[in-house]
């Protein structure tokens, strides 16, 4: 019976000992276990709060993102329609292009001729330039002459005038201009048919029935004409233009006109 019931006999100090020792364990594990749910349990509410705000953000994002993408497809619809165009525009632009290509091609075979033709014409103007400038040249040595021979008449004038003055003081002058003599008038008025002009003067300043005169006018002293006298009177006198004069005088000779005369003769030049 000892046998069989040896542990009814055993202390029950040993297993209350054995039970507190193993509800402390219990209560120990339990605490540590409460602490580390209480740390998960923040731990979880935490990341639930950042996976909230991530939510938010991303649904915000999502929306924000829906509105781009709308704006998008609508922009593209607007950037499909406006490529259309382009490439319809292109389409032709090229094909005007390859036109004008063809035209070109087409003027610029045509124009060959005419660049031959211009080649020639700019070895003609070269000539023409070469000969221009010995032209040139030639002009400038006639123009040195011609100066020389101007200067040559000016002196041989004066010599002929101090000769002529010389001449003159010593010989009795007749009562009326005498040839190389230079007169000063004034154009009482032209004649209504043109034939020539009435002058203030007449036998009393030396003025003769077909006295011949070379004229010019002061503005224009290289301006030559001829004039001849008729029906001289007291204080009238009538000079009539000569010959192919008459009308570059006309040109020149209006009323109360001065000009110039000078007793001359007739010459080989003179047209009756």
């Amino acid at each position: 019976m000892f046998f069989l019931n040896q542990e009814k006999f055993v202390s029950f100090d040993a297993k209350i000992k054995k039970a507190e020792s193993s509800r402390d364990e219990a209560s120990l594990a339990l605490e540590i276990d409460k602490n580390k749910s209480s740390d998960l349990i923040n731990g979880l509410f935490r990341e639930r709060g950042k996976r909230r705000l991530e939510i938010e953000d991303a649904l915000s994002n999502a929306e924000k993102l829906k509105e781009e993408a709308e704006l998008i497809l609508f922009k593209e619809k607007d950037l499909n329609e406006r490529n259309k165009k382009f490439l319809n525009e292109l389409s032709k632009v090229r094909k005007e292009l390859k036109e004008q290509e063809a035209e070109t091609e087409e003027k610029k075979s045509q124009g060959e001729p005419i660049r031959a033709q211009t080649e020639q014409l700019k070895e003609e103007l070269s000539l023409l330039e070469s000969e221009n400038q010995k032209e040139q040249a030639i002009r400038d040595n006639l123009d040195a002459e011609l100066s020389g021979l101007r200067t040559r008449r000016e002196v041989a004038r004066r010599t002929f005038e101090e000769e002529k003055g010389r001449l003159l003081n010593e010989i009795e002058r007749p009562p009326y201009h005498y040839f190389g003599d230079e007169v000063e008038i004034n154009v009482l008025s032209v004649s209504p048919s043109g034939a020539g002009v009435f002058i203030n003067d007449g036998y009393k300043t030396g003025f003769r029935d077909d006295f011949k005169y070379l004229a010019y006018e002061q503005n224009a002293p290289d301006s030559f004409f001829y004039l001849k006298a008729k029906l001289v009177q007291k204080g009238l006198t009538f000079l009539e233009f000569t010959g192919d004069f008459r009308k570059d005088a006309l040109e020149l000779i209006r009323d109360d006109q001065k000009l110039f005369l000078i007793r001359t003769g007739d010459s080989n030049t003179t047209i009756y």
